[in-house]
């Protein structure tokens, strides 16, 4: 009887090692997701797979900024167009605003106003990083 009780004793603790084993590997595969989601900038970047328009006007903004003569330059977060063609293409047509250096007066003011539409490709990769994007064309007017 002591012979079954010491085997029953030492099945129950090899169990638990088993179980606490599971639990600390479940805890660093939480840990990592934690970590990857903080990482993020509290968007879950590393579950999305296609871009939507609203992150295509955010990177359209990173290609027509350095274009602009003038800054600081002003996009609107509303009313822009954007549509989206097969293979991840976009087209955004939408308006930049800017004020000139000098402050001389023209026809708005001081106010610089540049409407553009750009067309731009997602390649795959992270969705808000510029390289994962090319800017197939670009019109200013």
């Amino acid at each position: 009887m002591t012979k079954n009780y010491l085997t029953y004793k030492e099945g129950k603790k090899k169990f638990a090692q088993k179980g606490v084993l599971l639990l600390i590997v479940l805890a660093i595969i939480f840990a990592t997701v934690l970590v990857r989601f903080a990482i993020s900038d509290t968007r879950f970047d590393f579950l999305k797979t296609t871009p939507d328009s609203d992150d295509a006007y955010s990177i359209a903004k990173q290609f027509i900024k350095p274009t602009i003569k003038f800054s600081p330059v002003y996009f609107p977060e509303t009313g822009y167009q954007c549509a989206q063609k097969p293979d991840s293409v976009f087209i955004i047509k939408s308006y930049a605003e800017s004020k000139s250096q000098s402050g001389a007066k023209n026809q708005s003011g001081t106010k610089n106003v540049t409407t553009f539409e750009i067309t731009i490709k997602y390649n795959g990769g992270k969705v808000a990083s510029k390289e994962s994007w090319t800017m197939l064309n670009l019109s200013e007017n």
